[in-house]
C-alpha cells in the first residue's frame, strides 16, 4: 500500500516537471519577434546621407530624431551675377534660383552658398544638426551662432568667438553638431555684424509634432515656405560701418533677399501664396543689419493673430501691425478670407530711426474654380488697429499701442522665479558719442565702467591660458578695457536689472544659452545712479513687476533711459555672452559675460577641439 502511494506522488511529480524544450522554444519566439521589430523601426528610420539629409518633413512624436548634415560654403559673392540675365528688368521673366536680386543693384555679398539671405534650415524637435561650414571668403574671423538653442549639451557650439570656440580662419572647415532642443522660430548668423549685414544670416526653425503642438488648432497650414527673414541693406555699409561715429543710412528693406529701388523699380519681388478659406501660420525674423532700426510689419488688409513671441507662446494678440528689433522673432496667423488677388506685405523702419526705410511683398491668394466673393469689410475687421511692439516708447501710453510689458505669455512663471530670487545682477551701461574737438569724435560703450574687449583664447575650452590680469576688477571701472565677466552660481534664480545711463538711443541685448522672464520693463526719463535704482528696485518703487504670465525672450529692447528687470534659472553651466546687438562688429564696449557654475561644472569639449592664442617667441629668438 505504501509503495502505491509513493509510486502515485513519484507520477505527479513528473507531471510537475517542466518542459524545458518548449520554454526554450517559446524564449527563442519572443527574440525573434523583439528582434523583427527592432529590424523594422531601424530599417524604416531615416537615416542620414553622406553629406545632406533633408529634415524639412512632417514631424511625428514618435519618429527617431535625424541626423540632419548641412553644408554652408561661405563665400565673397555678388548680386546680378551673370546668372540673373535680365530678370531684374521689366517683363524680364523670373529670376533664376543662383541669381542674388536684392534691391537690383550690384553689390558684393557675403554668402552662404551662394544665397541671400542664408539658407533657411527646418529640423524637427531634437533633431541632431551636423553643419560644416566652409570657409572660403578671406579676411573674415568667423563664428556662427544659433540663436535660440541653449546648447545645454554642448556649449562649446554656442558660437561665440574667444568665448565658446576660436574664430574659424579663412580656407578651413568647422562642424557645428548640437541638438536643436528648443521649438520655434530661430535664427542663425555671424557673430559679426558687419559679416551678418552683408549677408550671413537666415532662418533656423524647429518644428514639433502637431499632436504636441498647442498652436495646431489655430491653423491650417504651416508651411516652410511661409518664412519670413527681413534684413536691412545698404550700399554704403561692408567693413568698416560702425568704425566712424556716424553710422550710413541703410537704403531698403529686404523680404528673404529681394525688394526694390528706385533705380530699379521692377526687381523681382518675394511672393507668399495662400488659398482662400484657410488659416497661416507665417514665421517673421528680424535680422537686423549695420544700423538695425526697429521695423514695423504689416500686410493690407488682414489682421495679424500673434501667438509667439522668440519661440515661445503667449496669449494671442489681434494686431493690424508688428513692430520689433533685431534679432528679435515673431509668429502670427493670417485667416485667409479676403476677395482674390495681391495685397501687399509691408515693412517699415521707426521714423524716429531712420525716415523712407521700407520694403515690400506679396500675399497673392491664388486661383480657385470656383469664384470667391466677400465683401471687404466682412472678411476684414476694420476695428482691429492697433499695434504690438516690443520696442517701449511714449507710444506706449496709447490705448492703441499693445507693449511688451502688456504682453502675457501661456505658461505661469516657475514659483521659484516668482518668489524672492537668490542673486540680483544690477547692469548699468552708457553708450555716449563725444565731440573730443572740431575733427574728432569719439564713441563708446560701457557697463558697471568697464568696456568690454575679447580674451585671447576662448575662456570655455582654454581659461587657463587666460591671465588674471586681462579681467575686469569687482569694482567699478574707469573706462578700462577688460573682460568683463560676472559670476553667478549654478542652480541659483537670478534676477538681472538692466538700465540705461547714456541716453543715446534704445539699445537691444541679446543673452546666449538663456531665455528669461520679462518681470518688469520702464522708462525712467532721465539717468539715476547705480545706489539709487539698486533702492528704488528694494523698495518696489522701479517697476511694477509681472510675477505671474511675463513673456519669455532672448532679446529685449532696453528704452532709451529706461530699464528691465529679467529672471531666470541659472541651470546651464558655461560663459554666456551678454550681447550689445547695436554692436556694428564683434563688440562696442557694452557686452558682458555670465559665468554659471566652476570649471567643474562645464560641458568639456571634444579633447581634438581647435585651440588659439597669443604667441611669444623665445626670448633669444636670432641669437
Amino acid at each position: 500500500m505504501g509503495s502505491e502511494t509513493e509510486s502515485s506522488e513519484v507520477r505527479d511529480l513528473s507531471l510537475l516537471k517542466p518542459n524545458y524544450m518548449l520554454l526554450s522554444l517559446q524564449r527563442i519566439l519572443v527574440l525573434t519577434v523583439i528582434l523583427a521589430g527592432v529590424i523594422l523601426v531601424v530599417y524604416y528610420t531615416p537615416m542620414p546621407e553622406a553629406y545632406f539629409e533633408n529634415c524639412d518633413r512632417e514631424c511625428h512624436e514618435l519618429d527617431w530624431p535625424m541626423i540632419c548634415r548641412v553644408k554652408l560654403v561661405i563665400e565673397v559673392y555678388k548680386t546680378l551675377s551673370k546668372s540673373c540675365g535680365s530678370c531684374t528688368e521689366k517683363n524680364g521673366g523670373d529670376c533664376p534660383a543662383t541669381c542674388i536680386s536684392a534691391d537690383g543693384r550690384v553689390r558684393g555679398v557675403l554668402s552662404a552658398n551662394r544665397e541671400l539671405p542664408s539658407p533657411t534650415l527646418h529640423v524637427c524637435h531634437n533633431d541632431i544638426l551636423v553643419v560644416d561650414v566652409v570657409h572660403r571668403a578671406p579676411a573674415h574671423a568667423l563664428s556662427i551662432h544659433w540663436r535660440g538653442q541653449p546648447q545645454k549639451e554642448t556649449p562649446f557650439m554656442d558660437g561665440a568667438p574667444m568665448l565658446t570656440q576660436c574664430p574659424q580662419p579663412a580656407y578651413t572647415t568647422f562642424q557645428y553638431k548640437f541638438r536643436a532642443s528648443s521649438v520655434g522660430t530661430h535664427m542663425y548668423h555671424a557673430h559679426s555684424a558687419a559679416d551678418a549685414a552683408d549677408g550671413l544670416s537666415g532662418a533656423f526653425i524647429v518644428r514639433q509634432s502637431s499632436r504636441l503642438d498647442p498652436l495646431r488648432k489655430l491653423y491650417d497650414v504651416d508651411d516652410t515656405k511661409h518664412t519670413i527673414f527681413v534684413s536691412e541693406w545698404g550700399h554704403s555699409m561692408g567693413p568698416l560701418a560702425g568704425v566712424i561715429s556716424s553710422i550710413p543710412n541703410a537704403e531698403s528693406l529686404l523680404i528673404n533677399g529681394k525688394g526694390n529701388s528706385s533705380e530699379s523699380p521692377d526687381t523681382p519681388l518675394s511672393s507668399f501664396n495662400v488659398e482662400y478659406g484657410k488659416r497661416y501660420r507665417f514665421r517673421l525674423a528680424y535680422g537686423g543689419g549695420s544700423k538695425s532700426c526697429p521695423i514695423k510689419f504689416s500686410i493690407d488688409q488682414h489682421v495679424l493673430e500673434v501667438i509667439t513671441l522668440d519661440g515661445h507662446q503667449i496669449e494671442t494678440e489681434h494686431v493690424s501691425s508688428i513692430e520689433i528689433g533685431r534679432g528679435e522673432r515673431v509668429d502670427f496667423i493670417i485667416d485667409a478670407k479676403r476677395a482674390p488677388g495681391v495685397y501687399k506685405m509691408k515693412v517699415m523702419a521707426v521714423k524716429s530711426c531712420q525716415d523712407n526705410l521700407d520694403g515690400m511683398a506679396n500675399l497673392v491668394y491664388e486661383k480657385v474654380e470656383q469664384k470667391v466673393l466677400r465683401k471687404d469689410e466682412e472678411a476684414f475687421d476694420s476695428n482691429v488697429y492697433r499695434e504690438l511692439t516690443t520696442v517701449s516708447s511714449d507710444n506706449c501710453a496709447s490705448e492703441n499701442v499693445i507693449c511688451l510689458n502688456e504682453v502675457h505669455a501661456t505658461n505661469k512663471i516657475p514659483e521659484e522665479l516668482a518668489a524672492a530670487v537668490e542673486e540680483i545682477v544690477y547692469v548699468p551701461f552708457n553708450y555716449s558719442t563725444k565731440q573730443i574737438s572740431a575733427k574728432r569724435v569719439e564713441s563708446w560703450g560701457q557697463t558697471d565702467g568697464h568696456r568690454f574687449t575679447y580674451p585671447a583664447s576662448p575662456l570655455l575650452t582654454q581659461s587657463d591660458n587666460v591671465g588674471e590680469n586681462e579681467f575686469c576688477s569687482k569694482e567699478p571701472g574707469n573706462g578700462e578695457e577688460c573682460v568683463h565677466v560676472k559670476k553667478v552660481p549654478l542652480g541659483s534664480t537670478v534676477e538681472m536689472v538692466m538700465f540705461d545711463q547714456g541716453g543715446e538711443s534704445d539699445h537691444i541685448f541679446h543673452l546666449h544659452g538663456y531665455s528669461f522672464y520679462v518681470v518688469g520693463m520702464r522708462e525712467l526719463h532721465r539717468s539715476f545712479d547705480k545706489d539709487t535704482i539698486v533702492k528704488m528696485n528694494r523698495e518696489g518703487n522701479l517697476f511694477t513687476k509681472n510675477l505671474i504670465d511675463p513673456v519669455i525672450k532672448d532679446t529685449i529692447v532696453v528704452p532709451k533711459f529706461g530699464a528691465v528687470a529679467l529672471r531666470f534659472k541659472a541651470d546651464n553651466p558655461g560663459y554666456w555672452l551678454m550681447r550689445d546687438e547695436r554692436s556694428t562688429h564683434w563688440t562696442r564696449g557694452l557686452d558682458f559675460i555670465l559665468k554659471v557654475g566652476n570649471q567643474g561644472d562645464f560641458v568639456q569639449a571634444p579633447s581634438d577641439f581647435p585651440k588659439c592664442g597669443s604667441y611669444v617667441g623665445p626670448e633669444y629668438f636670432l641669437i
